[in-house]
């Protein structure tokens, strides 16, 4: 059985990730839900924690910015960036920067899986497609959270708990598969998708109590 419960809120603008980890429940009360902090590049040689993640890729050009500037924990010799450094970069030079990969996910008038973004874009570089740019946030959110709770086992990666993952009321079928896919590609292999409303429904419940 799974430690931890996990919720991703996949937003077109913010993401962020909410967990319970059901060793602190008892007979008297449920577990708590924890908001988790995601470290990101939010400045130059600068990482921070945030309690969401903005939605947007930058991809660096060649010598841009200082060799290792981008670097995570977890990733050296990083050449994009996703989140708040990317957001904030994206608004100075747009022709580098991935944004509403979400809304691209359900739009039936392109192929999500070419690499087609960034759409308007007279920079060279080498575009991803709606499905890689959403797969780089859940590839962030996943070693983020291995490096704060994965483990020397790594028993508690977040490959290994039960992944819950919230898609648009009106996403159709193959918006959904496309999701998958990209969860898929961050080495997400199940996850459960829920509609936004429900998990909204949910979350009024556990609000509210008994």
């Amino acid at each position: 059985m799974a430690r931890y419960v996990i919720g991703i809120d996949l937003g077109t603008t913010n993401s962020a990730l909410a967990y319970v980890d059901t060793t602190e429940s008892s007979a008297d009360a449920p577990a708590a839900v924890h908001v988790f902090a995601i470290p990101q590049v939010v400045g130059l040689n600068e990482v921070a924690e945030r309690s969401t993640l903005p939605s947007f890729l930058y991809v660096a050009g060649e010598k841009e910015f200082p060799a290792g500037s981008l670097d995570l924990p977890w990733r050296k010799k990083a050449d994009r960036a996703v989140g708040l450094f990317a957001r904030d970069q994206g608004a100075k030079v747009p022709g580098r920067l991935i944004g509403s990969a979400k809304s691209w996910l359900c739009h039936p008038g392109v192929d999500r899986r070419s690499p087609l973004l960034p759409w308007a874009t007279t920079a060279e570089l080498a575009k991803v497609s709606p499905v890689e740019a959403t797969a780089a946030y859940l590839q962030h959110l996943k070693d983020a959270w291995n490096a704060a709770h994965a483990g020397k086992s790594g028993e508690g990666a977040l490959e290994h708990q039960e992944v819950f993952l919230t898609v648009p009321a009106s996403f159709d079928p193959i918006a959904r598969e496309l999701t998958v896919e990209a969860a898929k590609l961050a080495g997400l292999d199940q996850v459960t998708l829920i509609e936004e409303p429900q998990a909204a429904f949910y979350a009024w419940l556990a609000a509210r109590g008994e």
